[in-house]
């Protein structure tokens, strides 16, 4: 069954891997900032980043404790190697805090004194066709004060420092889920897999949207139906079938209902949201998960026909 359900996930997932890998050698490796507004975006997306990936951690070094301790007996090399990402992880989260400070700090200077004129007049719509463009994502040092150089020059040291940590932090995660594979265990971060279950259950929910000329047409049929005979065996079978669609119904919506509360469900089951397990086992979670997944698959090919069958 996980086999086949590996399969469905690749299909799902294959436009939108291919649109990333297109669009992700063209990413700026300093903030695109605007205007004030901008930066502001940066800076609060930037400290909600933090605070979910500190938290992240947190829970990592509750999860492989155990792991970490049993390694420094048995496998020291194993040991030295996840204690030096770790290491990795802590000091990029320590560089990108103190980056994100000084553009705080940046940001209510240039409040404070708006006529320094830090940011470009360019309309909005140059900026969009600049946003993607390896040239000119830049600020403008032309016609401004060396003051303004001076914070313009601070503003994209602080933010290329803060893009280059994020990057080595996601490097030492992507380091330790593999020693961990190697070991013959899974590293579970339950944030980003419920991330990536919400984004398979927004597919299925476009498939479950172009059902609705099905379900009209069974509404036409009920009526119809009706109409001529309540007591025939014909409108009997119609509602019966109608039942059973609703039914159906359910059960999506009790699927969709379970995945926009799977991280509260999960980290329950988990106690925590980070977690080791061995590469052949399933938490239970993830088991109701992929049943779920596929039986709503199956409705989403069961519908069509049933209202075909009338």
């Amino acid at each position: 069954m996980f086999q086949l359900f590996k399969l469905i996930r690749v299909s799902i997932y294959v436009g939108t891997l291919f649109l990333f890998q297109s669009c992700s050698s063209q990413l700026p490796s300093i903030w695109v900032l605007r205007d004030i507004q901008s930066l502001d975006a940066k800076v609060m997306s930037t400290v909600q980043w933090l605070k979910i990936e500190k938290s992240n951690v947190k829970f990592l070094d509750r999860a492989i404790k155990k792991k970490m301790g049993v390694y420094r007996k048995t496998n020291f090399p194993v040991y030295q190697t996840l204690e030096k990402e770790i290491e990795k992880i802590n000091k990029s989260l320590k560089n990108i805090e103190t980056n994100l400070s000084k553009q705080k700090k940046i940001a209510g200077q240039i409040r404070r004194r708006p006529k320094m004129k830090i940011f470009d007049n360019a309309s909005l719509n140059e900026s969009k066709t600049k946003l993607f463009s390896k040239k000119n994502i830049g600020i403008s040092r032309s016609d401004k004060s060396e003051r303004a150089i001076k914070i313009i020059n601070a503003l994209e040291k602080n933010s290329a420092g803060i893009i280059f940590n994020q990057q080595l932090y996601n490097n030492s995660l992507e380091q330790l889920i593999k020693i961990f594979k190697k070991e013959g265990y899974s590293l579970i971060f339950i944030r980003e897999e419920v991330e990536e279950f919400a984004q398979e259950l927004k597919g299925l929910i476009y498939e479950r949207s172009k059902l609705d000329s099905h379900l009209d047409r069974l509404n036409l049929k009920i009526s119809e139906s009706l109409l001529a005979s309540e007591e025939s065996s014909y409108s009997k079978t119609i509602l019966n079938l109608s039942q059973k669609i609703e039914g159906y119904s359910e059960q999506m919506n009790e699927f969709e209902n379970y995945v926009n509360n799977l991280e509260s469900i999960a980290g329950k089951e988990c106690k925590g949201l980070v977690y080791v397990i061995k590469n052949d086992m399933k938490k239970k979670y993830q088991n109701k998960y992929y049943n779920d997944f596929l039986n709503y698959q199956f409705i989403l090919k069961e519908i069509p026909k049933i209202v075909s069958s009338i």
